[in-house]
């Protein structure tokens, strides 16, 4: 039980750090996601009845938002195309309601 949630804790803060170093716009939506199931699991392996209903609810608004995010993702590298997001620092100038 509490190396499972160990595990979990070192996957939320590893897939964070690969955030914060992805320069690839698909990329990092795809890792953050992963770092929010993270979040679930450990969430779920405190079983209690809040920590369940936290993570079904994490679990829709991940597949809610990182839908969303793809799209704007798509968006962004049909309009640009790239997905490195240093070389969409001026974004809002071509993209203004995106941005």
């Amino acid at each position: 039980h509490y190396l499972f949630m160990l595990i979990a804790m070192a996957g939320i803060f590893t897939t964070a750090l690969l955030c914060m170093r992805q320069t690839n716009l698909k990329a990092l939506i795809a890792v953050s996601s992963v770092s929010h199931m993270n979040l679930v699991v450990a969430a779920a392996l405190m079983q209690t009845p809040w920590s369940y209903l936290g993570a079904v609810v994490m679990m829709i608004a991940d597949g809610l938002t990182s839908s969303a995010l793809f799209c704007l993702a798509n968006t962004t590298n049909e309009r640009t195309n790239s997905r490195t997001m240093i070389l969409l620092l001026g974004g809002m100038l071509l993209l203004p309601l995106v941005t």
